[in-house]
C-alpha cells in the first residue's frame, strides 16, 4: 500500500467539526514556536488536514478530558457521602430480591 493511500485514509477520516451546520468561529491564539512546527509537522505529514482541524480536535480532547475529571471528582464525592451509600446499598439489595424472584 502506498504511502499517498494510508495518508488518504488517515485524513479521510478527519472531521472537520461536530456538526456541518455548527458555524467556525475565528479566533487568534499565541503559541510557541516549538508547539507551531509540531503543528505543521503533522499537517504535512498528513496526519491531520489542515493546523485548525488539529487544534480543534487538541482543544476537543483537552475538554472532553476536562468533564471526565469533573465526572470522577463527582464519583468520588458520592462514594464518601454515608447518606448515598446508604441508599445505594438499600438499591442494591432491591435488585437482588427482583433477581431472585425472576429465578425461581
Amino acid at each position: 500500500m502506498s504511502k499517498e493511500h494510508i495518508v488518504g485514509a488517515v485524513t479521510a477520516s478527519k472531521r472537520r467539526r461536530a456538526s456541518g451546520s455548527e458555524p467556525l468561529q475565528k479566533r487568534t491564539f499565541r503559541l510557541s514556536a516549538e508547539v507551531a512546527k509540531a503543528i505543521r509537522e503533522a499537517v504535512e505529514a498528513g496526519e491531520d488536514p489542515s493546523a485548525n482541524v488539529f487544534v480543534e480536535d487538541a482543544v476537543r480532547g483537552r475538554l472532553r478530558a476536562r468533564r471526565r475529571a469533573r465526572v470522577y471528582a463527582a464519583y468520588a464525592n458520592a462514594a464518601g457521602d454515608p447518606a448515598f451509600i446508604k441508599e445505594l446499598r438499600a438499591l442494591d439489595r432491591s435488585f437482588d430480591a427482583a433477581l431472585g424472584d425472576g429465578a425461581r
